[in-house]
């Protein structure tokens, strides 16, 4: 670490460095080479630390750190560019949910979504809300990087819902179960105020529903329903009926293929591990240095190989190695940056 010293001569004022550690005075500042830049920008991204954790490691200040990874964002590429440069190929069930970022003291939304099989992220968007015109513009950025959905993965936003009705009108939808029973349950007990004696049973035939293991199941379980709503209804239900019913024609698309799952678990989990760099942050200042952290971030996870993933065949690879990309020969510092080659 450097600390500028002033002398003067004849010629006036002299611009000097005093090394912190050795006491050695310079006339310039010392530069940090590339490898020096990426080791401290990869340990930002590993730890769950500040960028002042990662100047004592390096021996640099925190601005110094943080002026590297802000650099390197601005120029990183794109979503787009991405695609073109590695072809991942994705299975097409898409995941999509989003995530709260501070900046300035107010609350923007990370619009993410995710291949269900890879886990991929073909794109994302930062936005000032999860409101339909956000969600719009991110989904039209999966038609930039040739995204082409086969069936969506959704909770029950009203945004993300209206912009799925411009943009993928045709596309499946599947409902994610665990928020219609999540939902189900905040509406019997902190609106219909019903006792518990007559949600339990309810709340468990919906639950038999919503986990029908095929069409057959589901068709059986129907027929159970049909013979018990009239009941449900006599119970002051009829409301919580209509709500579920509601949701009939999107309870049951996953049975249509074994790799759709039926929930939205696994783009939570994502959001859950981007979340853990994000809250280290304490929010942004600017949405362009959010936006330049974010892209870094999302670009580390989609080369970063699992560790101690449950799904089978994913730990030891990466989301980009899942979509088929070799990425053996690639550092991830160096790919992210504009003009920069593969290798």
């Amino acid at each position: 670490m450097l600390r500028r010293t002033g002398m003067k001569g004849r010629q006036g004022t002299v611009q000097r460095y005093r090394c912190l550690a050795c006491g050695r005075t310079f006339l310039e500042a010392a530069k940090f080479s590339d490898a020096v830049r990426g080791r401290a920008i990869n340990a930002y991204f590993d730890i769950e630390g500040s960028y002042r954790a990662v100047a004592r490691e390096m021996g640099v200040k925190a601005d110094t750190v943080w002026g590297w990874v802000q650099e390197l964002g601005t120029h990183c590429k794109n979503f787009s560019d991405v695609a073109s440069e590695l072809r991942p190929r994705w299975d097409g069930f898409l995941l999509a949910d989003g995530r709260a970022v501070g900046i300035a003291g107010a609350e923007h939304s990370l619009c993410l979504t995710a291949d269900a099989t890879t886990q991929d992220i073909p794109t994302a968007h930062l936005a000032q809300g999860e409101d339909a015109t956000s969600w719009r513009r991110t989904l039209e950025g999966l038609r930039a990087v040739g995204y082409t959905p086969k069936a969506l993965i959704v909770d029950g936003s009203t945004g993300l819902w209206a912009a799925l009705d411009y943009v993928y009108p045709l596309v499946p939808r599947q409902l994610c179960v665990i928020h219609v029973m999540r939902d189900l349950h905040n509406w019997l007990r902190y609106k219909g105020h019903v006792p518990l004696i007559i949600a339990t049973p309810f709340l468990d035939m919906c639950h038999r529903l919503c986990y029908a293991v095929n069409a057959s199941h589901a068709a059986t379980l129907r027929m159970k329903w049909d013979a018990e709503r009239t009941r449900f209804i006599g119970e002051g239900l009829g409301e919580a009926v209509a709500l579920f019913e509601s949701k009939f024609g999107f309870l049951w698309t996953h049975l249509a293929d074994p790799r759709m799952p039926r929930d939205t678990n696994v783009i939570e989990g994502i959001i859950h591990q981007l979340g853990r760099k994000l809250d280290d942050t304490d929010g942004f200042q600017t949405i362009p240095t959010a936006w330049a952290t974010i892209q870094l971030l999302i670009m580390r996870y989609r080369f970063h190989a699992f560790s101690c993933s449950r799904y089978r065949g994913h730990n030891g690879k990466s989301p980009l190695n899942l979509a088929g990309v070799d990425t053996s020969g690639l550092n991830w510092i160096r790919f992210a940056r504009k003009g920069m080659p593969q290798s």
